[in-house]
């Protein structure tokens, strides 16, 4: 009961981030109801999800056979389970996406990748099974805006290459790949580090520990507004350009 609790109010306020982007697009969408159907399913759900819980399964054996525990083992799980692992899937599926969709848009990268991100997120918060921890994460839903982000400058990276400008389009290849990661491992090892501090009986810890949840909470509120502001820009300037009648 408590999973399905999860997964519905993981759907819900997922979607609450995700649908200004689409509605900001008004009557040019190009993607149907079906495109997003067949992404959710075969490229968020098959493509991504079911990988990265094997290779995370293969990844926590590994880590039991050779011993690895303590902060040590959230930290290293950071960077080389959570954010490798489930980056690199993510990446995957999108990119198997973008190929079968045929995009040419930029905002349909954006919502594209965003969906891959949001169907991952919605799996990882259900499997949680603490309510009030699904709210939380979802308040601040770190896996749409990341993927928001890889969308815009894989688009960005693809028009540079065209065009014949291999500067810019390795800068926009490295902002879609190994920013996400980046961002990704120090969220996570934010978080482990302030549940470690929080934990300890050292009198300053507890209180460097809130300092850094409130400063992740902060950085991560402004990052997120800004993402959505972003897309949504970027969704009516497509619009605007696909208004305008040719002369």
């Amino acid at each position: 009961m408590v999973a399905l609790i999860g997964l519905v109010l993981s759907i819900v306020i997922s979607l609450c981030w995700y649908l200004p982007g689409i509605r900001a697009q008004g009557k040019n969408q190009v993607l149907t109801g079906k495109d997003y159907v067949k992404v959710v399913l075969l490229y968020g759900l098959c493509c991504t999800c079911i990988p990265i819980i094997i290779t995370e399964i293969l990844w926590d054996v590994v880590a039991d056979v050779i011993g690895l525990s303590g902060l040590k083992r959230d930290l290293l799980s950071d960077f080389f389970r959570a954010a490798l692992l489930e980056e690199f899937f993510k990446l995957m599926g999108f990119l198997l996406a973008k190929r079968s969709l045929k995009l040419t848009r930029k905002i349909d990268y954006i919502m594209i990748a965003g969906l891959i991100g949001l169907v991952y997120g919605v799996v990882e918060k259900a499997m949680i099974g603490n309510i009030m921890g699904v709210i939380v994460a979802l308040a601040i839903p770190m896996h749409i805006m990341w993927q928001f982000n890889q969308g815009g400058h894989t688009f960005e990276y693809e028009k540079a290459k065209a065009v014949g400008n291999p500067a810019l389009a390795k800068r926009e290849w490295l902002m879609a790949t190994a920013v996400p990661f980046l961002f990704h491992g120090c969220w996570d090892a934010g978080l482990d580090l302030v549940a470690h501090f929080m934990e300890s009986d050292t009198e300053m810890l507890p209180i460097l520990g809130f300092s850094l949840l409130l400063a992740m909470i902060i950085l991560g509120a402004i990052y997120t507004v800004r993402t959505i502001r972003k897309v949504c820009a970027t969704a009516r300037a497509e619009s605007s350009r696909e208004a305008v009648p040719e002369a």
